[in-house]
């Protein structure tokens, strides 16, 4: 978890680079572009990992089409296109409603039961992300939320909230590894046509080195690595106690912004941290009272 935190709270850092030069859904599709063939060529090398991948084609392919859809696909176009209407700092609070929409899918579909600490130690979480990120923040940026902007951030945690769900049913046929190659093969798959249409494809090719670092950044450590990472959390702990961990991105977040790029760390960081740390204590030491 904490290699996932770490290589996350990086992300932010080189999106914003990208974003720059490249439009969204072809940056989603360039970062994806590398990781799949790197991922598929992994899991190549392993016979019973080949077997599993076509009898995944064969036998559960819609449900391998709603993960790459919903954690590859739709969740990085609408974060991307979402982040060019609304700052990082709107768009941080906004995303983090994922836990929420993963403890509500959870408890629908994966019977995992809401106690009262998994429920106190959520909020306060996420009262603890609104605090660092609104600490630098004045109450009228705050009021000019763009609506479409913070509509699609919503968008965009609801696929992430529905990929950790669906990917716990997947988990209980296929490894880790072959859930996270099925999803990354037909996400990237799917994400061709929001590419053409938005047009951008040909900006690849006159990038700046800097945006290819960020690219490949986001591809191998903050796609290969993390999900694969992410696919095995998830089919060992509840989804929910795995995902509010999320919230303590913003810490390393600022910690990286203060080394490279000079951001001091303010007095609502260290108040949010604790509170961000508080509450994914309570949520990951809850337990339930009868077994689903």
């Amino acid at each position: 978890m904490t290699i996932i935190i770490l290589s996350w709270a990086g992300s932010f850092i080189f999106i914003r680079l990208a974003l720059e030069e490249i439009p969204p859904a072809a940056l989603a599709l360039a970062r994806f572009s590398l990781a799949t063939p790197i991922l598929v060529a992994f899991s190549l090398f392993n016979r019973q990992t080949r077997q599993s991948i076509k009898e995944a084609l064969r036998k559960d392919f819609l449900l391998f089409s709603a993960l790459g859809l919903t954690g590859v696909t739709l969740l990085y176009v609408f974060q991307f296109f979402s982040l060019r209407l609304i700052s990082a700092t709107e768009g941080s609070i906004v995303i983090n409603f994922h836990v929420i929409f993963a403890m509500l899918l959870s408890a629908a579909f994966l019977s995992e039961q809401l106690t009262r600490r998994k429920l106190a130690g959520v909020f306060l979480a996420f009262a603890g992300v609104v605090v660092i990120t609104t600490g630098g923040a004045s109450t009228t940026s705050l009021n000019l939320l763009e609506p479409i902007g913070v509509l699609l951030m919503v968008v965009a945690a609801f696929c992430w909230a529905s990929y950790s769900v669906l990917g716990k049913k997947a988990l209980t046929r296929y490894s880790s590894t072959v859930s996270t190659c099925m999803a990354f093969l037909l996400g990237t798959f799917y994400l061709i046509p929001f590419a053409l249409a938005e047009g951008g494809v040909e900006t690849l090719f006159n990038s700046s080195w800097l945006a290819w670092c960020s690219v490949f950044y986001l591809a191998i450590p903050s796609s290969v690595i993390t999900y694969v990472l992410w696919n095995r959390m998830i089919r060992e702990i509840e989804v929910t106690k795995v995902m509010v961990s999320l919230y303590a991105i913003p810490i390393p977040t600022a910690i990286l912004s203060y080394l490279f790029l000079g951001e001091m760390v303010t007095y609502s960081l260290i108040l949010g941290g604790a509170i961000v740390m508080l509450g994914v204590y309570l949520t990951q030491t809850s337990k339930n009272t009868h077994n689903a």
